[in-house]
Order: C-alpha cells, then structure tokens, then sequence
C-alpha cells in the first residue's frame, strides 16, 4: 500500500491528542499539536503530486512539507525544553510523541519522493531543477518570520531584517554563476556571498540583541519571545551556512 503523509500525520496527531487528555499537565504541548495545520495542507499537498505522478509538483511539494515539519519540529522542541526546566513531565511526553511523528513523516516522504523521481526519470518523465539559492534564502526568511510567531519583527528590528537586498543580489549571482558553471565567477560570488552574509547577520544579531552560535539553539533567556528570537536567529544562520557549503561544492564539482 502506497504511503500518504496526510493520513499518517492526522493519525498520530489523533493519538497524541487522545494521550495528551490523560496525560496531567500537557496543556502547552497539546496546544503545539493542534496548531499543524500548515503541516497537514503540506502533507495533503505532496500526496496529490506523489498519486499524480508529476516530478515538478512532487519536488515542490517536498520542499513545502520539509520546511512545514521544521518549524513544528522546531515548535515542539520549545515546548520539550521548557516542560523539562518545568519538571513538566506531561507535557514533554506528549510532544516528545508528536515530534517523533511528524519527523516519520518527514523521513518517509523524503524516501518515496526519490524511490518516485528516480523512477520517472528512467520512464523519461521531466523533473524540476533544484531549488535556486535565491529560493533558499526567501525560504530561510519566511521560516525566521514563522519561528518567531510574527509576520513581521518587531519595531526596531524590522528594517534591518528587511534590508536583505545585498543577499537577494548575493545568492542571485551564485544562482547565475551556477548556470554558466563558470568557476571565475563561482568563486567571485562565493565571496561577495560570505561578505554579504556575514555583515547581514551581524547586523541582525545586534539589532535582535541576542548572541548566538551557529550550532547553539538552545534557550539563553526564561521568555519564550527571547528563546522564538535565538532559535530563529541560529537556524538563520544554519541556512546561510548550508547555502555557502553547497555553493563551494558546486564550485568544487566545477574545477573537475
């Protein structure tokens, strides 16, 4: 039987719903679990491109349910570190539950979507490009905005994160450079990339006025708005990391 994300999803939703009701105590997780409704329309989403067979639709649709089932991972791992400060033993079963889930689903989807492109292309069948570093950075910042709970920061805070031009026109280039495989001008933009980058973020760090590490999400501060804002800033950071790693092995795979 061919695996469907939506059903699996709602299934075990269900079920850490049900625990959750004899669980003492798990009133703040139980809330994370009922707010998945982006993860549910994305699941529902990739099914209809996985039934239907179209490779473009399908590889969008993963991208859309990877960045879904991220930031509830990331929403549910708050919860777990802040039940377990709180000797909230409730709480961190029942999300600990859910979070497990959605990282199934996750993992399973990201396993039939390559076992189904891989055999479209042998069938012939065309498959979209791979995403564009300008697409991964307006994904990175949409993400922050989901993170911390706001469409928009906060006053202050808001210019700065929207003053990201100098990236558009940064991950453009690599994308551009990418194209033409030209490993002059991958290098150059590899460069004004990481110049960009790390001047943006920066700037964003001190504006947020928080300090964080690339690898570092855990909670720094008691106030759930200060830990939305680190967690948010590091996978920022992440992403812009993921990004130069791929772009250098682009340009890695360029100088063969």
């Amino acid at each position: 039987m061919p695996f469907a994300a939506a059903p699996e999803f709602k299934k075990h939703k269900a079920k850490c719903e049900s625990e959750a009701k004899k669980i003492p105590n798990s009133g703040d997780a139980l809330a994370v679990v009922k707010k998945s409704g982006d993860v549910e329309k994305a699941a529902a989403a990739w099914d209809k491109a996985y039934k239907a067979g179209d490779a473009k639709a399908l590889r969008a649709a993963l991208a859309d349910l990877l960045q879904a089932t991220k930031i509830f991972r990331a929403k549910l791992s708050a919860v777990i570190v802040k039940a377990q400060k709180a000797k909230n033993e409730g709480a961190v079963e029942v999300a600990a539950d859910m979070l497990g889930g959605a990282m199934n689903v996750e993992q399973m989807a990201q396993l039939e979507s390559q076992s189904a492109l891989k055999k479209l292309e042998k069938s012939g069948g065309k498959e979209m490009p791979a995403t564009t570093f300008f697409a991964d950075w307006t994904s990175a910042k949409k993400m922050f905005e989901a993170l911390t709970g706001k469409k928009k920061p906060a006053e202050g805070f808001l210019l700065t994160f929207r003053a990201s031009s100098g990236l558009e026109k940064a991950t453009k280039a690599l994308d551009a450079a990418t194209r033409a495989n030209d490993v002059d001008a991958l290098q150059k933009a590899i460069k004004g990339f990481e110049k960009t980058g790390s001047e943006y973020f920066a700037i964003v760090k001190k504006k947020a006025k928080v300090s964080v590490a690339a690898d570092d999400t855990d909670i720094p501060d008691e106030s759930e708005e200060a830990f939305n804002y680190d967690q948010a800033l590091a996978i920022l950071l992440k992403n812009l990391n993921v990004i130069r790693r791929e772009a250098g092995d682009i340009l890695a795979e360029a100088r063969k």
